[in-house]
């Protein structure tokens, strides 16, 4: 499921909380470079914060910008996407705690 802000992210978790999913949330292609990553880690934190009940996954698309993702991850997004894949990036984000996947389709 697509998201953009937190009116997009609250009503996603609260249809997952009705009806006891565990959805995986996305961001636009290229989210971090436009809506900057305190936003995104801000959009993550206050889910989690509001939402502690739903497993949720958050994934927050870098693009193909390595400057994007490692701000993302220095701002605390958890679960980042690149394309194409970065190797030098998946393995500073297992250092942080964070992981480099593909975006989901």
């Amino acid at each position: 499921m697509i998201v953009r802000d937190w009116r997009q992210t609250e009503a996603a978790l609260r249809t997952a909380r009705e009806d006891g999913a565990a959805p995986t949330l996305v961001t636009p292609e290229d989210a971090a470079s436009f809506y900057g990553a305190g936003y995104l880690a801000a959009l993550q934190d206050r889910a989690r914060r509001e939402f502690p009940d739903v497993a949720f996954t958050l994934v927050v698309d870098c693009g193909d910008a390595p400057g994007h993702a490692l701000a993302c991850l220095r701002a605390g997004v958890k679960l980042i996407s690149m394309d194409p894949m970065n190797e030098k990036i998946a393995d500073i984000a297992r250092q942080m705690g964070a992981e480099l996947i593909r975006r989901p389709t």
